[in-house]
């Protein structure tokens, strides 16, 4: 189950966080928070949003995928206040520019808070965050006594989700 972050409603989607600026070249490197890095090939502006929550837009140069991030580089015009508070923004999109997710992705975002249930339909608490691991998602889950339960996201364990309902169908046999 691939994910990407997104938030709701009229809040940017983060994309990307820049995390060093190559001030003499203009570079930008940046670490994608999203599991389709190649969506930033194609971008001539990005967004920045910086720690203080402002929107700067900047033209883009050129964009390089690299094995651990993108570089971007400004262009010629982007004046140099703008490129100085790159450092630690977050690159953002509009709802409307996120990128489209095939079968079984799911946002992030859309998911936490989710009620999770078993299959018999007894509620095992809520979705209350997605870690990234190597091999696998891991779903952390929250009872109502506040405890905490760990799920592999895989298809074996991982059986529904269904956005509409807001619930999480899990195979819980084994977890307990």
């Amino acid at each position: 189950m691939a994910m990407s972050q997104h938030r709701h409603g009229t809040e940017p989607v983060v994309i990307g966080k820049v995390v060093s600026v190559n001030f003499p070249r203009r570079q930008l490197r940046v670490l994608p928070k999203t599991d389709h890095p190649e969506r930033f090939t194609n971008m001539r502006r990005i967004v920045l949003q910086t720690s203080g929550g402002e929107l700067k837009s900047v033209e883009v140069e050129d964009i390089q995928i690299l094995q651990k991030g993108v570089l971007i580089t400004l262009a010629d015009a982007c004046p140099a206040e703008e490129i100085a508070a790159a450092r630690n923004a977050r690159v953002v999109v509009s709802e409307k520019e996120r990128h489209p997710l095939e079968e079984n992705e799911y946002y992030i975002d859309d998911l936490i808070g989710m009620q999770v249930a078993d299959t018999s339909g007894r509620v095992l608490g809520r979705l209350y965050a997605v870690y990234r691991t190597g091999a696998n998602d891991v779903y952390e889950l929250r009872d109502t006594s506040n405890r905490h339960l760990m799920v592999p996201a895989v298809k074996e364990r991982i059986l529904s989700v269904d956005l509409a309902k807001r619930v999480l169908t899990v195979n819980s046999e084994g977890l307990f």
